[in-house]
């Protein structure tokens, strides 16, 4: 068995990934507000997503209350199997994102839309990507180990 780049390695404990086949969502925090200002804990993360053809990505804010609340959602649905962890992004329609199960076997699901507006002249278009698919749930296990997931989820809410 090959080993991984030394770079990927230290990706993959730094981003949540979900895939099945073709279909792949990756979530990265890049940036979290830090106690200096108003915005204490919010994070600015990316979005890249592939799901049965279709594609995209994107770039947007998370309050530090959803931000928190998504993360020990996350750890909590890893430990029992149950329920569901939403997260949603600052401006409306820019994500909303559902990691759920999908039944009592165990089985694990990620669903959700991301999008935003271009303003092209005078006119603004909307660009999103809707998707969906079933994931192994040792997956959500690493989910579970991302540093800043751990951090959020043991943060006090404010």
């Amino acid at each position: 068995m090959a080993t991984q780049p030394a770079e990927f390695q230290r990706l993959a404990n730094k981003m949540i990934r979900f895939d099945n086949h073709n279909s792949y969502f990756e979530l990265d925090l890049v940036t979290q507000e830090n106690e200096d200002l108003p915005s204490k804990g919010d994070a600015y993360v990316t979005i890249k997503l592939g799901s049965n053809g279709f594609s995209g990505q994107n770039r947007l804010w998370i309050l530090s209350e959803s931000l928190f609340y998504f993360c020990r959602s996350l750890i909590a649905l890893e430990k029992i199997r149950k329920g569901e962890a939403l997260l949603e992004s600052i401006s409306p329609g820019e994500l909303n994102l559902q990691i759920f199960s999908i039944d009592s076997l165990g089985h694990m699901g990620v669903r959700g839309k991301t999008g935003f507006n271009v303003l092209n002249g005078t006119d603004l278009f909307p660009h999103s990507v809707t998707f969906g698919f079933e994931f192994d749930p040792s997956q959500l296990v690493k989910a579970t180990k991302v540093d800043w997931v751990r951090k959020n989820a043991a943060a006090q809410q404010l």
